[in-house]
């Protein structure tokens, strides 16, 4: 038998696993209702229920190949990409242009509180250093725009960037524990308006909107957040800000 015939034959069987199931099935019922041959213990409907259990063993192994099949495409591009992306040229990293951040824009503390005080001066810190934004951009994007050789580098731009986003949003924390909250709700804006993808950062700010009685700000954030975030953290954000329909019924 030919590949051609045998790719005929399973395309057939799998375009029509459905028809040929459900007619098996209705053939052992037919079978059970109208057999009038004595028929040995252990003997009943074999045929039917046979024939349904080879179309069942070959609808598996047909979607199992079919699994099978993408995940190797997958696994060839993302390969193929990879062995690009170690290849491609490198790049004078003096040439780009690096995130700069002014921290005079963060509030100093409202009072002389040791805490407040050291989590000011790490935003001071962290803005000092060299940083580049490489939130959502992979390690093959980074080889393939800037080449493998500068990965390490970048990785620490890219750190450098995320401890900025860290140590505003835990100042912006801790003055809403010390009952700041206009101070802290400022502070968390400045956080998003970086940008930053730290879904907590989105989340105590929309806490802090509904304290401060202000939930009508809600929607920009919400829009904000389908800007600068992805994936599952942007769901979990939205489902959070945006306002659920209510269904009350007059009684």
């Amino acid at each position: 038998m030919s590949t051609a015939t045998i790719v005929a034959i399973i395309r057939f069987l799998f375009e029509n696993l459905e028809l040929l199931f459900f007619e098996a099935i209705r053939t052992s019922v037919f079978y059970e209702t109208n057999a009038t041959t004595p028929i040995k213990k252990g003997e009943t409907f074999m045929f039917p229920f046979l024939t349904a259990f080879m179309i069942f063993i070959v609808v598996i192994a047909l979607l199992r190949a079919r699994t099978t099949r993408r995940e190797k495409e997958r696994s060839d591009a993302f390969w193929a990409r990879e062995n690009e992306a170690n290849s491609a040229r490198k790049v004078d990293l003096s040439t780009i242009t690096y995130f700069s951040y002014d921290p005079s824009q963060i509030p100093e503390p409202p009072e002389k509180n040791e805490e407040l005080l050291s989590l000011r001066e790490a935003i001071t810190a962290a803005a000092k250093k060299q940083m580049l934004n490489l939130n959502g951009i992979s390690n093959t994007d980074l080889k393939l725009t800037y080449g493998p050789q500068n990965l390490d580098e970048l990785t620490i731009y890219g750190d450098n960037y995320s401890a900025l986003e860290n140590a505003i949003f835990h100042y912006g924390t801790a003055l809403h524990e010390e009952g700041y909250l206009a101070e802290a709700i400022r502070v968390l804006e400045k956080g998003i308006a970086l940008p930053t993808d730290l879904t907590q950062n989105y989340l105590k700010l929309a806490d802090y909107y509904e304290e401060a009685g202000t939930p009508g700000k809600l929607p920009d954030l919400a829009a904000l957040a389908e800007k600068n975030l992805v994936g599952f953290g942007r769901d979990a954000v939205l489902s959070r800000l945006t306002p659920k329909e209510t269904t009350d019924k007059a009684p």
